[in-house]
């Protein structure tokens, strides 16, 4: 047999490695094409968007197009700092109106046995605000008659689907995002389980484990907000979403069930272990930033002089600290000017209504970066944290924040999934929960002194800060990944759950039940009713066998 000649091979070779050299190229090429993604977030909470932005911001930074649909758009000083030519801003914000920054008033809040009742009209309102407002902007209108193509949609899934609108006018899929534990609606929609017998409602606030009470409790308000949100909520938004989008809108609730994947601000190491579906991705602490900011002088200067440690006290973006009633007030700050450590304290007015040594007030503070801030000790090189405990209302960021360094915590919930979050780290031993109706100068002290004082605190603070942290990919590898493969129209519905075309009665089975029941009825009867002739049968033969002994003995006599 004739070998072939040298150079016949080495040419199929070459054309071979080039052919290789091609497909791999054609692939890489795919992962790195540039992708148009229009983000669509309706809601006017800083502290909500706070969580998504990075994501956005890197998004653009790795070269893709980004238009952003939203009440927060990049700053001036943020632009000049770090120019993102492919990020453009579609504004909601309305003159000065539209940022909810400082404005619960803590005279209204209220925590009685309507609490959760109460969340779900605020969840109303501020729905009712977001669609008639934000979808009504001059700047969307605009927006809705250009010409624009997108990839992907990313959009914010919260107490509202009049913005899922925008999914049904650029067709094309979209990813929902959750600054916060999984909504019971949502959960409807992405045919996520939500059994309530262990995992708790995040608007009630239960600790684990859930007693009998408390599964009652639970399972009861599960059903009812779902109701709620189905017959009242969806309702409402569907009226304000055809008037904006077209009368030839589909139903909110058939653009829910699109949703190729939801991305949720928790983890599991916080919230606890939970069935979850491939396509339910948890990215908790997405807003964390691995880069470290140098303080204000004045800041590191106080924190660096704490020999005691620090207290740090803060109660979001939202509340107005100087709305606080005056004899809660009064006790704070007598507890505040008491304790033996410095306090810094997010204040959004000039002064306290007086001067405390040991206490530095600011409107705005780095909270990320003051809770990580260490004090160098040059000589033996020791690295020492100055803020020792972290007084907070329970929202996510926060308690994500401090879970991440390692900090124990004092709570003291007001509203929403506040309650929820509270209630996971006090069942993780890091935190100490004090309801703000029992907020006294005695309630308060005995917090902070367990905090302090009880060291199992900050044992389970650093053990549930490393389980927090250690994880196959960082938070915003995983949105990033998932965000590019969606794109890429890899996820479609592969991931997507079956029992989402399904009805409420036929994903619990009622159908089967039913059925099952009125066979198992029919099949009683049926053996009843046969048990019955085959005990007539017996009593008649019984008789007649009787007859004819008693004819035998008759005729005997006879003869």
């Amino acid at each position: 047999m004739r070998k072939p000649h040298p150079s016949i091979v080495f040419f199929l070779i070459v054309v071979f490695s080039t052919c290789c050299l091609a497909v791999n190229q054609t692939f890489v090429n795919t992962t790195k094409t540039k992708l148009k993604i229009l983000g669509v977030f309706g809601h006017f909470g800083k502290s909500h968007f706070d969580v998504f932005k990075p994501l956005l911001e890197e998004l653009a930074r790795r070269g893709h197009e980004l238009t952003v649909v939203s009440y927060f758009p990049r700053s001036d000083n943020a632009k000049a700092k770090e120019p993102l030519p492919n990020y453009k801003d579609i504004s909601l914000v309305i003159s000065n109106d539209g940022i909810f920054v400082n404005i619960i008033d803590l005279h209204q809040i209220n925590h009685g046995w309507s609490r959760v009742m109460q969340d779900i009209y605020m969840l109303r309102t501020m729905a009712d605000y977001a669609c008639n407002t934000g979808l009504r902007s001059s700047n969307v209108k605009k927006f809705l008659q250009s010409d624009e193509k997108f990839d992907l949609i990313l959009t914010e899934n919260f107490n509202t689907d009049c913005f899922l609108g925008f999914i049904h006018h650029f067709k094309v899929p979209y990813i929902a995002l959750s600054s916060h534990q999984i909504m019971p609606w949502t959960n409807n929609d992405m045919a996520n389980v939500d059994n309530p017998s262990y995992i708790p409602n995040i608007l009630i606030g239960l600790t684990k484990p859930l007693n009998f009470f408390s599964r009652i409790k639970n399972a009861l308000f599960l059903l009812l907000t779902k109701a709620i949100y189905e017959y009242y909520f969806r309702v409402v938004d569907q009226v304000v979403a055809n008037e904006v989008f077209g009368p030839d809108l589909p139903e909110l609730k058939e653009i829910a069930l699109q949703s190729q994947a939801l991305l949720v601000n928790t983890h599991s190491s916080i919230h606890g272990s939970r069935p979850q579906l491939p396509n339910v991705i948890e990215i908790g602490g997405l807003h964390i930033s691995t880069k470290i900011n140098p303080l204000p002088k004045d800041v590191a200067e106080f924190l660096d002089s704490a020999h005691e440690g620090v207290l740090y006290f803060n109660l979001g973006s939202m509340i107005k600290m100087s709305s606080m009633p005056q004899k809660k007030l009064d006790a704070i700050l007598k507890v505040m000017g008491s304790i033996p450590r410095k306090v810094i304290w997010k204040w959004e007015v000039d002064e306290l209504p007086y001067k405390l040594d040991n206490v530095m007030t600011r409107k705005w503070l780095p909270q990320f970066d003051i809770m990580r801030y260490f004090k160098i000790k040059c000589v033996f090189i020791i690295y020492h944290p100055n803020v020792k405990c972290y007084l907070g209302h329970g929202g996510l960021l926060g308690l994500s924040e401090s879970v991440y360094v390692g900090l124990p915590m004092v709570l003291v919930p007001m509203y929403g999934d506040q309650f929820h979050n509270s209630a996971a780290a006090e069942t993780k031993g890091a935190a100490v929960v004090v309801a703000y109706n029992d907020l006294t100068e005695e309630t308060l002290r005995h917090a902070l002194d367990k905090v302090f004082n009880d060291t199992s605190y900050h044992k389970n603070a650093q053990r549930l800060s490393k389980a927090y942290r250690d994880r196959p990919a960082t938070p915003m590898e995983t949105a990033i990944w998932w965000t590019e493969y969606v794109a890429r129209g890899n996820g479609r519905f592969y991931f997507r759950s079956d029992s989402t075309g399904l009805s409420w009665y036929q994903h619990c089975l009622i159908d089967i039940i039913i059925v099952l029941i009125i066979v198992s009825m029919v099949f009683i009867y049926i053996l009843f009713r046969l048990i019955k002739l085959l005990l007539s049968l017996l009593r008649f033969f019984k008789r007649t066998s009787e007859s004819q002994i008693r004819e035998k003995r008759r005729s005997k006599k006879d003869n």
